[in-house]
């Protein structure tokens, strides 16, 4: 289930650091073309690894794949169109699905060399923990011991750029993967079955507290460096982005995925005047009650007209 949770801010975090770099670029640049290379190059080596590794599967399922490389296209779009290797046209959807989910794999299993290897994440991680926190040091203690064990890191910068940008290009396009949807659902009636036949609670605590369970540690903790250096880029791209637009007054935002450039004022006031539509949204209560209604109600006896709950009484013998 932790695995699965950090699916979705990865997710987010990489699409808010697509367009927030492509923003950027374009601040420096004003100009298309430039900025769209300038995108690309900085995803170099997560591309370069993607593709590879996408001709190399291809290969090995004996499908054919070109390889070609060209410029990108000027886009205004904040998104990698990752084509530089195609496939023959009658390939199947179980071997694109493979093919597809390849890059990741071996993104994942990079970055998780990386932070177990060289970053030293594990040893980074015990230094937090409750007992030698309250034994051996405080919090303030613990903080700068790990950050003093980080910085010690040789070429710590370039082992940060690498993960940033394997994990930023290494996810597959969703209609590649749907080759897989009859595996799964042989899997689920696999496991049904282990069930019917009453052994499938028994193999799935075996799974459970074996294989999956080191499976999922090794994800859990290859997802949590990947969204801790995508928060800290977006740190550093919120700052670079801020000092710019506070400059030169120039800005930019998306519309139904296109940068649009705007001048900082105008993004502003749009926020403001956006904020202050919520607000009045909000202020706007319905009627709770049926008290709060106008509703008819008979007159006396005496052959007055019917008169309406809640209004004045000049008002109902004028009605």
């Amino acid at each position: 289930m932790l695995v699965i949770g950090l699916l979705y801010p990865m997710r987010r975090l990489e699409r808010w650091l697509h367009q927030h770099l492509f923003k950027v670029g374009w601040l420096f640049t004003k100009n298309l073309r430039q900025t769209t290379i300038l995108y690309y190059c900085l995803f170099l080596p997560g591309v370069v690894l993607y593709e590879f590794v996408y001709w190399l599967v291809a290969g090995l399922l004996n499908v054919r794949a070109e390889a070609t490389f060209a410029w990108p296209e000027t886009q205004e779009s904040a998104e990698l169109k990752l084509n530089f290797v195609k496939l023959g046209k009658n390939v199947g959807q179980v071997k694109l699905a493979v093919i597809s989910l390849s890059p990741l794999l071996v993104g994942i299993i990079i970055i998780t060399l990386i932070a177990n290897n060289i970053l030293n994440v594990p040893e980074f991680l015990e230094i937090f923990q409750p007992d030698r926190i309250s034994g051996e040091m405080n919090a303030g203690a613990a903080l700068n011991a790990a950050a003093a064990k980080l910085f010690a890191i040789p070429d710590l910068w370039l082992w940060f750029y690498l993960i940033f940008t394997i994990a930023n290009t290494m996810t597959p396009e969703p209609k590649s993967l749907k080759g897989w949807r009859p595996i799964l659902i042989a899997a689920a009636g696999v496991v049904v079955l282990l069930y019917a036949l009453g052994v499938g609670e028994a193999i799935l605590i075996a799974l459970l507290s074996g294989s999956l369970a080191q499976v999922s540690g090794v994800l859990g903790l290859t997802f949590g460096v990947i969204i801790a250096v995508d928060l800290f880029m977006i740190g550093v791209l919120g700052s670079i982005e801020a000092v710019i637009e506070r400059f030169s007054g120039d800005s930019a935002t998306f519309q139904n995925g296109k940068l649009v450039a705007m001048r900082r004022a105008e993004i502003i006031r749009q926020k403001q005047q956006q904020r202050e539509k919520q607000e009045k949204t909000a202020r706007r209560a319905p009627a709770n009650s049926i008290y709060d209604l106008p509703l008819p109600i008979p007159g006396a006896p005496s052959g007055k007209s019917p008169t309406t709950y809640g209004t004045s009484p000049a008002e109902a013998e004028s009605a």
